[in-house]
């Protein structure tokens, strides 16, 4: 990302807040390059935080209140820190007020209240987790003002993992929201220049070198509204087949799809309803494009990866269901465009992004050729960001040199 844009969402959050903060806080959005709906079935996923940004700046204050002020989203939120009743209130403030609720759940209560003023240009709604983004950054503004007893800003793998666990904690249980870790550990364990794979049983993880091809994002001008409760009934479909061969097999000896082989599907194939089985052989199969993403990687070759990449669309849209003629159409639109490395379908999928890896001083002629075929093809206008690998959430004092 050209440094002026994270510069313009430093410079709002400090014009926002109004005073010379203590601290200020940053966290960046991720991608899904492989790993579509894996994580919730226990499987693998390969990611990749990109150059777009949460930021917050602020100090901790006198007193047991907090204050804080979006410059995107509308309004202050302001609460008592030690009186937080999970569900409330709506939208943007359930985070603030989650990881609050989290940090002082895990280490007991905050040493102080704090205000605070956040920015940003993680697009939202895209599958881009913006909201992990929030909670990350936040997180590590409240560590970075000393609002959290033992814990230092100076976190290593260790403490990032557990402060994901924690964040996690917050989404599924003061938001309400039933997500796995693969967000906020994307944020928070971020590298320049590097793929994340976690493997989201066991929680093992590697930073992979992905070198600097551009990631470009790519918002189909479309809604997810319209696919309102499809993640629920792919679960359950899921699930399922997972109830089938707990019957076969033993509830003990399966526990998810992870434990199920793709030659065990397939023996079983005509005894299985058709949709639930296409959708296990989805996971199965984006399992294995994740290991061999991994190995790709691992020896430099980005074209091989790519080809993955295309795949797992392909499987999103032929096996799963989570794709919709507006993504088919970008994918199709960036495949005749130059510098094209692979591209899919991102996050839940129906509606919002893709995904695209592109040859980086190609990368500004492919978004021309993307915008100029898609618009062609459906009449809607895309909106384009062109990203790169990214550093995970750090805060500090802003007297530390940046």
């Amino acid at each position: 990302m050209p440094k002026s844009l994270l510069s313009s969402a430093r410079s709002a959050a400090l014009d926002a807040f109004g005073e010379p903060p203590s601290v200020i806080a940053q966290a960046p959005a991720r991608v899904e390059l492989l790993g579509n709906h894996t994580d919730h079935n226990g499987g693998l996923v390969l990611a990749a935080a990109i150059d777009r940004y949460t930021v917050i700046a602020g100090c901790a204050s006198e007193g047991r209140h907090a204050a804080v002020r979006s410059t995107n989203l509308a309004g202050i939120d302001a609460f008592a820190i030690d009186h937080l009743v999970p569900g409330e209130p709506g939208a943007w403030g359930q985070y603030v007020r989650g990881v609050t609720w989290a940090l002082g759940e895990t280490h007991g209560p905050l040493r102080s209240g704090f205000e605070a003023a956040l920015a940003g240009n993680v697009p939202l709604g895209g599958g881009l987790s913006s909201s992990a983004s929030l909670q990350a950054a936040f997180a590590l503004f409240l560590i970075a003002a000393g609002c959290v007893p033992d814990l230092n800003p100076e976190l290593n793998d260790e403490d990032r993992m557990a402060l994901a666990k924690i964040l996690r904690r917050s989404e599924n249980a003061f938001v309400g929201v039933a997500s796995g870790l693969l967000d906020q550990f994307s944020s928070l364990f971020g590298r320049a220049g590097h793929a994340l794979t976690l493997d989201c049983r066991t929680l093992a993880y590697e930073r992979l070198p992905l070198g600097n091809p551009a990631i470009v994002v790519i918002d189909s001008a479309t809604s997810r509204k319209l696919a309102d409760g499809m993640y629920n009934i792919r679960r359950g479909e899921c699930e399922a087949v997972v109830r089938y061969f707990q019957d076969k097999r033993g509830a003990d000896r399966v526990q998810s799809l992870r434990d199920v082989s793709l030659d065990e599907l397939r023996t079983e194939w005509s005894h299985l309803e058709p949709e639930p089985r296409r959708r296990a052989r989805h996971v199965l199969t984006e399992n294995d494009r994740v290991t061999r993403g991994a190995t790709a990687l691992r020896s430099g070759n980005l074209a091989e990866f790519g080809k993955l990449m295309t795949a797992s669309h392909a499987s999103s849209r032929d096996d799963f269901d989570n794709s919709s003629e507006a993504l088919d159409a970008l994918i199709a639109s960036a495949e005749i465009s130059p510098g094209f490395l692979g591209g899919k379908l991102s996050g839940a999928g129906w509606a919002g992004c893709t995904v695209n890896l592109v040859q980086p001083e190609l990368a500004e002629e492919f978004a021309a050729s993307v915008c100029e075929e898609y618009i062609k093809k459906t009449g809607l206008v895309p909106t384009i960001h062109i990203c790169h690998a990214a550093e995970g959430a750090w805060g500090k004092s802003v007297s530390t040199k940046e």
